[in-house]
Order: structure tokens, then sequence, then C-alpha cells
């Protein structure tokens, strides 16, 4: 399913860019086109291609050529990539890193030949090879996930001590960390009070398949379990399908919350199977990126750093839950009709 709804979105994405770069051709005349190479984690989950939609559409408002790469996840395949873009004398690059390490050479690269740079969802762990970033904030992300969780708990009825598992996402991904030790800033004061028991913490990668996995194993050591705190709703999904194999109800005999708020994760919860998911916007934190190669380019602006530290500009993020579920997109983007419909962004807080 989310193999389907990711190719759905790609064929989006790109018949957007197509549309965008036949009107280009039909109004460009005398107008200076700029060059942008956008350099995605890659291709395979609709979080990432949401991002790279956001930024055609901003592209599409200026004589830009925007030019999408697929990163395929893995870092040393991207730092290729822009090495080898370094060569081609691009106006702008906007990178999504696969890791916040994995580029920190070919930036420096990047930087000596004078392109600019900025980030888009994850960061680059050198500050001053970019001129700014947007994105989320990990740590707020995990504090609203914990804070639902918690909530759910101390009105459910069920008793004490709840019985709570957590599914971490990549390890060693510094997204991952800060998630987690923001639903550890909700956790940790019920569990030194005794109310909360964490009864199993695993690593699932982010992916839907892993999750399952490691559910699985979970489940053969116990199935006195209240509540899951999945690092992504594909880890949600996973959980769920390990529940229901084990004769277990998702959404009735253990609750679910999950982050990205992503279409699978929308669907169990209209369906009843999970609580919530927290939005982090993932399409206008791409729009926003071009839009801010776009006005360095114009009039030489970054993010200012009295107003946003280290030029990093952090979109809202807020819990979708059965309450607003039908009020939002996919990630929390406005809804549309059709999945080439735009939409108009909020401009730039500077």
């Amino acid at each position: 399913m989310l193999k389907r709804i990711a190719l759905v979105l790609l064929i989006a994405v790109f018949a957007v860019g197509a549309l965008t770069a036949a009107g280009q051709k039909e109004g460009a005349k005398a107008e200076k086109k700029y060059t942008f190479y956008f350099f995605s984690v890659g291709f395979w989950h609709p979080f990432l291609i949401a991002n790279i939609h956001g930024a055609q559409e901003a592209a599409a408002k200026y004589p830009i050529d925007l030019v999408v790469l697929d990163g395929r996840n893995d870092p040393g395949f991207q730092a290729n990539q822009v090495i080898t873009a370094i060569a081609k004398k691009p106006d702008m690059f906007i990178i999504d890193c696969v890791t916040e390490q994995g580029l920190v050479p070919a930036l420096k690269e990047a930087q000596k030949a004078g392109i600019p740079v900025f980030c888009t969802d994850r960061d680059v762990a050198d500050f001053s090879l970019r001129l700014g970033h947007v994105g989320s904030s990990q740590v707020q992300i995990g504090n609203q996930a914990g804070q639902y969780a918690v909530d759910y708990l101390q009105k459910s009825g069920r008793p004490k001590p709840w019985k709570v598992v957590v599914l971490q996402g990549q390890v060693g991904n510094i997204g991952n960390t800060e998630r987690v030790k923001g639903w550890y800033d909700k956790l940790n004061p019920l569990i030194k009070s005794g109310d909360i028991k964490i009864v199993a913490e695993e690593a699932a990668d982010f992916a839907r398949e892993v999750a399952i996995t490691k559910m699985q194993q979970i489940l053969v050591k116990t199935k006195d379990i209240d509540l899951i705190l999945a690092g992504n709703d594909a880890e949600a999904i996973g959980a769920s399908i390990a529940l229901e194999a084990a004769g277990l109800k998702p959404g009735v005999d253990v609750q679910l919350v999950g982050v990205d708020s992503d279409p699978d994760g929308m669907q169990a919860i209209k369906d009843g199977k999970m609580l919530a998911t927290v939005a982090h916007q993932a399409w206008l934190q791409g729009d926003w990126a071009v839009e801010m190669g776009w006005k360095y380019l114009q009039e030489g602006k970054k993010p200012p750093i009295d107003k946003w530290p280290n030029s990093d500009i952090i979109t809202a993020s807020f819990v979708v839950d059965k309450t607003n579920v039908d009020k939002f997109g996919p990630f929390g983007e406005p809804l549309r009709k059709q999945p080439t419909d735009p939409i108009t962004a909020p401009p730039l807080p500077y």
C-alpha cells in the first residue's frame, strides 16, 4: 500500500514538473533562467515525495529549472551526486541530507565552488556549509506524541501501571534521537511514579516490515500492552499488523500513536485502528526551501539568526486524530481535490 501511494505521489510530482517546464518554455524569452538542484533522500517514502512536490510547486512560480535527484537513502551515493552536480555550476543546491555527516566533505567542495546551499527536512551537521534550513523540531514532535499518549492513558480507565511499548526509528539518526527524547520528556514523570511501565523498546528503522518483525518478537514475550509509541506511521502500521496476527485489535486492545500523518496513518485513524499521529508539513518545507533559495539570489537574504538561531526555520507540527483527520491532506498539508492541484503556501517568515 505504501509503495503504491508513493508511486501515485511520485507520478503527480513529475507531472507537475513537466507542466512547469512546458509553461516556462512557452513564456521564456529574455528572462534569465536559474538552475536549482534538489537532492532528495530518496523516492521511497510519501513524506519525501511530498517534500519534493512542495519544492516543485514553489519553483513553478519563478524562472527556475528544478533538477530533482534520488539519493537512494545512501549517503555515499548522495555525496557523489553533489560532487558531480558541482561541475554543472548550478545557481543553487537544495538538500535533504540522507545523514547529517554524510554530505560534509561534498558540501565543503560546493562552498569552494561558490554554490549556495539551503537544506530542507534533514539538516547537515556543519551549519557553516549551508545558508539556512527549514524543517521540524523533532523534540517538539516527540513531546506532542508523548503528551497525547499520556493524556489518553490518564483518561482511559485502564488499570495501572500502563504498559507501553516504544518503537524507535533508526538508531544513530539525529531526528530519531531527538524524537525519542521528546517522548521521554513526557513519559519519565509517570515512569518514575510507577504509573507507566515500558515493557519493551526496540528500533524499527522507520520501516513497516521491520516493525512487524520487532512487534512479533515482543508479542511472544507479552501481550499485556496498553499503548505503542511508534517512530513514524509506517512503524505504527507494521505494529498493528503484528497485533492483528496475534489476535489483538489495534485501536481497541492496544492503542497506537505515530508520527508523520502519512496517508496510511490517516486512514488507520479513520478506521479506528490508530489513536493519533503528528503532522510536520513536508510539503511546506520543500516549498519554503526553494523560496529561501530564490530570496537569497534576488535579495541576498537568509533566515536572520536573531529570530531563527543557526538560520533554522522550524515549521509548525500538530497532532492529527479522529477530531481533525478529515481537515488535512497527507503530512498536514491543505486538502487538494486532485494530487496535482496547486496549494498556496504561507509566505516565508522573514
